[in-house]
């Protein structure tokens, strides 16, 4: 026995399979072709030609498609997205070896030792707070922020450690 299913019973479930399928991915694509089945769903009480009924699901389909994805473009080429490294941007560190006009010194930030290099070209003494302006490569450049001189001769890392923790604390 052949079991026939109306038209829009069969749009109804084209629409249910690709919502399903949306379900199933991370992006915005198959919502569109299930929007375009419950458009021609309901279309097809007016339309009998089931191939202008399949031009329409296309059409919708793939129009909405195209303007929804340019629209997502565009609108994620406004976003800046703030990556770690741009996170360290602003941020407090602490020299631990003196930074020279035009060479690199050594700072520590959140606990971690960052190659350093002076914004202003100057001397940088170990010891000083220096706040991250940019970032080259895997180098910080820095600028000294405080005339403080901490004595780093004898704390342990974990002191190092609580030190950035204050620093950030007492902006």
């Amino acid at each position: 026995m052949l079991m026939s299913i109306s038209i829009g019973t069969f749009w109804f479930i084209v629409a249910i399979i690709f919502g399903v399928g949306e379900l199933m991915t991370t992006s915005l694509t198959l919502i569109w072709f299930s929007i375009g089945a419950l458009i021609s769903m309901v279309l097809s009480i007016f339309i009998e030609s089931i191939l202008i009924q399949v031009i329409i699901f296309a059409v919708i389909s793939i129009g909405l498609l195209v303007i929804a994805t340019k629209y997502l473009v565009d609108r994620d080429k406004n976003v800046k997205y703030n990556t770690n490294l741009q996170g360290i941007i602003s941020q407090k560190a602490i020299v631990i070896k003196a930074i020279e006009p035009y060479e690199t010194g050594i700072v520590k930030l959140n606990g971690e030792e960052w190659t350093a290099i002076s914004k202003d070209e100057v001397k940088i003494e170990k010891g000083r707070i220096v706040e991250v302006v940019e970032i080259e490569g895997v180098k910080l450049i820095v600028r000294e922020v405080s005339d403080i001189n901490l004595d780093l001769e004898e704390q342990s890392d974990s002191v190092s450690k609580e030190i950035d923790i204050k620093i950030k604390t007492s902006e």
